[in-house]
């Protein structure tokens, strides 16, 4: 064949040669190497080759084999078909976690029942708290609830004392990415959680916004009110649907929300309650002393008989109240 020019171009077929399609050899690169698919590595062999020339030694354990090198640990059948007999199964380490994720509330019910304060953070027309709040809470302002004016269960705006902080009114903030569900954060390498911060969806941390009209301070952003761009671990709902109170087991008892021992975190199932306080299910020591012993949490008259209502606390609560999300299986 001749073109214009009065050049021969031979036809070179498809699949023959060096030319495209099924059957081609691999063309050359620039610099002369190969563009085959699975490149060649050292010794000429690709990583297939090289994998199967060099098997990974198996070991046998129990009546499993084992690659050498790794861990194993075999997962035992849940005794009950209910979420904590589940939870316990899948994790050696259940009950250490779940004290440690609830140790803050832990203590901010011990300190409620000392103190007759309740500080809840709560969505207002919510008869539980989502979360219960101490005195080592971080506020919207960045600063610890210790670091705000004095307070009492009648409280409704406690400024900051830390000097330059124009925070006027205590607002509770997820102070770690459990609180907000994210629990793969602590999983990271090299994971802060004291540099963690909630944001907003403009994409800047709450500590860039002002506490008091919630607008960002950075340079350039256009964000008017703090949004958050997460959701409440126990409801389900924006941060900014949320409020916090302070308030007295008289008011509480008023508006038909849990106190004394039913606010404690997982009050209406034992052994999860145990794991909260002393980090052992069958460990009831420290509830017997909460309860019984010197200084132990006041209790009111309970209405007694069949008939009597009792309550477990509202539904909806994370850790206690009720509505852990966890549903007790009796046997």
């Amino acid at each position: 064949m001749s073109d214009t020019s009065g050049e021969k171009k031979a036809l070179v077929p498809a699949g023959k040669g060096r030319g495209s399609g099924r059957g081609a050899g691999p063309v050359p690169g620039p610099s002369g190497q190969s563009r085959a698919m699975v490149p060649r590595g050292r010794g000429g062999m690709n990583p297939l080759e090289a994998a199967a020339a060099n098997p990974i030694p198996f070991k046998k354990v129990g009546d499993m084999l084992v690659p050498e090198g790794y861990t194993m640990r075999e997962v035992k059948p849940a005794d009950k078909y209910d979420v904590v007999s589940f939870a316990r199964a899948m994790n050696d380490d259940f009950a250490p976690k779940l004290k440690k994720l609830f140790d803050y509330e832990t203590e901010a019910a011990v300190e409620a029942q000392k103190t007759g304060i309740y500080i809840g953070w709560r969505c207002p027309e919510f008869k539980h708290d989502c979360q219960r709040v101490n005195r080592k809470s971080r506020c919207f302002c960045d600063h610890l609830l210790d670091e705000h004016a004095s307070y009492n269960g009648k409280s409704v705006r406690v400024p900051c004392k830390v000097g330059g902080c124009p925070c006027k009114a205590y607002s509770w903030i997820p102070n770690r990415p459990e609180d907000i569900g994210e629990f793969w954060f602590a999983r990271r390498r090299n994971f802060d959680v004291t540099k963690w911060r909630a944001k907003c969806k403009c994409k800047h941390t709450h500590d860039f916004h002002d506490p008091n009209s919630r607008r960002c301070r950075t340079a350039g952003c256009g964000c008017g009110h703090f949004n958050s761009d997460f959701l409440c671990a126990a409801c389900d709902r924006h941060y900014e649907l949320h409020e916090t109170f302070f308030d007295t087991e008289d008011s509480r008892r008023q508006q038909g929300l849990p106190v004394g021992q039913e606010w404690l975190p997982f009050a209406e199932m034992p052994d999860l309650r145990n794991i909260a306080l002393t980090g052992h299910e069958e460990d009831d020591s420290r509830y017997l002393a909460l309860t019984q012993g010197e200084g132990s949490i006041p209790q009111y008259v309970r209405p007694a008989g069949n008939d009597a209502v009792v309550n477990f606390g509202a539904s909806g609560s994370r850790g206690g109240g009720g509505g852990s999300g966890f549903k007790p299986v009796y046997d």
